[in-house]
């Protein structure tokens, strides 16, 4: 069912002539992003580790069958008073055995590594959740880092155009004696400058590319088409701080935690003697060496208990103790580290989104005052008021105000999308 999904995905996106749209890529990445596929592998893990836990409170039974088609019994001298006599120590030629056992205390050993098991399964679901959820806001950065460079792309080709409509007229100019070699020569330096602008947005767009495809699995990604969404304002303030139940990767930390204090319980009852019922039951033939010679097989079993307790070991399981204990503190400070950080990262998305926020208000007024200004300077050239280099200047601060808004929204759907990443709330539905 998955390759199909896929097959049919794939199909889409190739019908929508190699585009790739947020929805797109999204679906893509729950059946191919190599990162959710990796958490998902260690949440089945987990499960079958939690499942072999539950094996120490369910009886072993071990079955065997001996069959020894060459001996030499041993032999056992008698002086019976007539003289010596060897008797020989028959054993089965061939046995059908079965043996039981049951655990019946140790220490609560086997309960703890249970708890502990079950720990570390919540910590591989909320790892999971945390993939996911992680991986799709990482890919709808991504993508609208490829959509913001195709934008900034286009600026910078009008951008180039014009400069270079401004260059031919110049020269134009200059041979009618109407303009300056100083003219050619400015906007020759303007365009040269444009051109590599248009070089580095290429550039741009493939690094946003192969970066997008890297996070869907892929050698390579479609073109990204959309559009950069308008966020309200008001976003940052909706959060007051971080919670570790809201973010399933701090979870999954304090779960860690739980799964290795489990665990240290575990490894600190190595000196508890453990208690085990214990049975065997055997059909055996030693009366001649047929293996179906059923008439001939006899049987025997028994039944008891078992006391086994380790004394001495050389502080293997002491040792064991010592590592579970500090590999826990470890983890207690891991934990404690990744808390503060989030927290810190949530007043500085914040800070950056308002600053952002502003940036791109501000960028949207300096459109529409360079959109009035150029009207104006073409009125003015028309009118002999104003000189080519005055539209120029003001179509330069056009593109220039153009290309800042871009970067101005993109900074606010990242200082966004890393304010997300550090609560683990999803505050904004990108479509």
């Amino acid at each position: 069912m998955r390759y199909i999904l896929l097959l049919s995905l794939f199909m889409g996106l190739h019908s929508h002539a190699e585009n790739l749209t947020l929805k797109d890529a999204l679906n893509l990445a729950e059946q191919n992003s190599p990162q959710v596929q990796r958490a998902s592998s260690a949440r089945d893990e987990s499960y079958w580790k939690k499942i072999e836990s539950y094996s120490a409170f369910l009886p072993t039974i071990t079955g065997t069958v001996n069959y020894m088609p060459t001996h030499k019994y041993v032999l056992t001298d008698f002086d019976l008073g007539s003289g010596p006599i060897s008797i020989p120590g028959i054993v089965p030629t061939t046995v059908y055995g079965l043996q039981a056992r049951y655990n019946l205390f140790d220490g609560l050993t086997s309960t703890n590594r249970r708890y502990g098991a079950q720990s570390s399964e919540k910590a591989a679901i909320d790892s999971l959740n945390w993939a996911r959820f992680q991986t799709e806001r990482e890919i709808t950065l991504q993508f609208y880092r490829a959509v913001a460079a195709r934008a900034l792309k286009q600026v910078a080709d009008s951008n180039l155009k014009t400069l270079e409509d401004h260059l031919q007229d110049s020269r134009l100019l200059k041979k009618s004696g109407l303009g300056t070699n100083y003219d050619v020569l400015r906007v020759e330096v303007q365009v040269s400058e444009a051109s590599s602008e248009v070089l580095n947005t290429m550039d741009d767009i493939e690094t946003a590319s192969g970066h997008l495809a890297e996070l869907l699995g892929m050698e390579s990604a479609p073109e990204a088409v959309g559009k950069l969404p308008e966020l309200p304002s008001a976003i940052a303030d909706s959060v007051k701080e971080v919670s570790p139940l809201r973010r399933p990767d701090l979870s999954a930390l304090r779960n860690q935690v739980d799964a290795l204090a489990y665990q240290k319980k575990a490894a600190s009852t190595h000196w508890v003697p453990s208690i085990s019922l214990i049975g065997q039951y055997q059909y055996y033939n030693n009366l001649n060496d047929a293996v179906d010679d059923w008439h001939s097989f006899r049987n025997a079993y028994e039944v008891g208990l078992n006391l086994t307790w380790n004394l001495f070991e050389g502080f293997n399981s002491e040792a064991k103790n010592r590592q579970a204990l500090e590999e826990r503190v470890q983890m207690e400070k891991t934990l404690k580290i990744a808390t503060l950080k989030a927290q810190q990262e949530l007043s500085l998305w914040k800070r950056k989104y308002k600053y952002f926020y502003s940036v791109y208000k501000a960028r949207q007024s300096d459109i529409g005052k360079s959109q009035e200004a150029v009207r104006l300077a073409k009125a003015g050239r028309r009118a002999g008021s104003r000189t080519n280099t005055d539209l120029l200047d003001a179509e330069t601060e056009l593109f220039r105000a153009q290309a800042g808004a871009v970067h101005a929204q993109l900074g606010v759907i990242e200082a966004l999308i890393n304010l997300e990443l550090s609560t683990g709330q999803k505050l904004y539905e990108f479509n």
